[in-house]
């Protein structure tokens, strides 16, 4: 089980950072790595026909199913401004957080399958809430148009905490045990691994929103976080937190002296993946002319620049490749104990 478990420490929750406006239109306006950054050339088919000719004759609309101003919202409206360049139209977005971001991603099974909604659904809302919350979806509700980034995670402590190091937490750990904030699932599976292996012992506090979590690792209210680099970098790059180790396949960089849990000699990882769906019924002419629009905005320059300076990681994958994703997750998630993790 616990091999499966760690398997499964590769998901995702969401962040937040600075807020941004409503993107406007283009006239206006670890889990398994991606085979390549670069998005594949978009096809040069002839111009659409059937249920696309004319598509979009109208405005889009984008649920994003985090907060505005989160590190998924900013980078979502980039992108939802470089899919409505890449198509001649326009696009609007629409926050709808709430439930581990579940909620957004329901908004968008139930909505209409014409390809005039689209919605940002991330791998753990997809693969994993279903096994801790009602909700009324499957991955069988929706057509994948691509992934479009990669979040990434770290342990982090506020600057005058005690610990200086890791070691230093897992030891004060095996102790008696010490809590740990973040906003939801994977982290605390992650955090569970780390105790398994070490001998400590972490309890989970769940935030309702990134934000708390970080006023109270300031404030000193919860030892530490496992936190999401696009909330958290900035804290760290500023010396008032400090980051004990990268749950991320990569090392921070703001802080690349600092190691990765597994270069540390631990077998734990952190990671999860942004993607676009639309509504299973959705016409199959109008999903290629999305996922097409998906493959030239991924190169947009705007795009990568708010990835960049959000410390999160494009990273792109087909429409089949992430719906292979999520239903490979999906599957595998039936099978653990969550309340044993927190």
């Amino acid at each position: 089980m616990k091999t499966r478990t760690k398997l499964l420490s590769l998901l995702l929750c969401a962040a937040m950072l600075l807020p941004l406006f409503a993107c406007s239109g283009g006239q206006s306006a670890g889990t398994p790595a991606p085979k390549d950054t670069a998005a594949p050339a978009a096809s040069s088919a002839p111009a659409a026909s059937g249920a696309a000719e004319g598509y979009p004759d109208r405005v889009i609309t984008m649920i994003v199913n985090y907060s505005a101003g989160g590190g998924t919202d900013l980078s979502a409206r980039a992108f939802g401004d470089a899919i409505a360049k890449a198509l001649g139209g326009n696009i609007t977005v629409t926050n709808l957080p709430g439930g581990t971001g579940s909620l957004g991603v329901t908004e968008l099974a139930n909505s209409k399958a014409d390809g005039y909604t689209i919605g940002v659904a991330t791998l753990a809302p997809l693969a994993l809430v279903p096994y801790q919350l009602d909700v009324s979806y499957t991955p069988d509700s929706f057509q994948y148009l691509c992934a479009f980034g990669q979040y990434g995670y770290g342990i982090v402590v506020a600057k005058d905490s005690p610990y200086q190091t890791l070691d230093d937490l897992i030891e004060a750990a095996k102790e008696s045990p010490i809590s740990f904030g973040a906003t939801g699932y994977p982290q605390p599976l992650t955090m569970k691994d780390l105790g398994e292996e070490t001998g400590a012992q972490f309890s989970f506090v769940q935030y309702p929103s990134t934000t708390d979590c970080v006023a109270d690792v300031l404030g000193g209210f919860v030892p530490c976080a496992l936190g999401d680099m696009a909330s958290f970098a900035a804290y760290v790059k500023s010396g008032d937190m400090r980051l004990l180790a990268s749950a991320h396949s990569q090392r921070w960089d703001v802080a690349p002296e600092v190691e990765t849990l597994q270069e540390m000699g631990y077998d734990a990882v952190c990671d999860s993946y942004m993607g676009l769906c639309v509504p299973a019924d959705t016409p199959d002419e109008i999903v290629e002319v999305l996922r097409d629009a998906c493959a030239t905005a991924f190169e947009d320059a705007a795009f990568q620049e708010i990835m960049t300076n959000t410390n999160q990681a494009p990273a792109y994958m087909t429409g089949d490749e992430y719906e292979a994703l999520v239903r490979e997750y999906y599957e595998l998630y039936s099978t653990v104990d969550f309340e044993s993790a927190g």
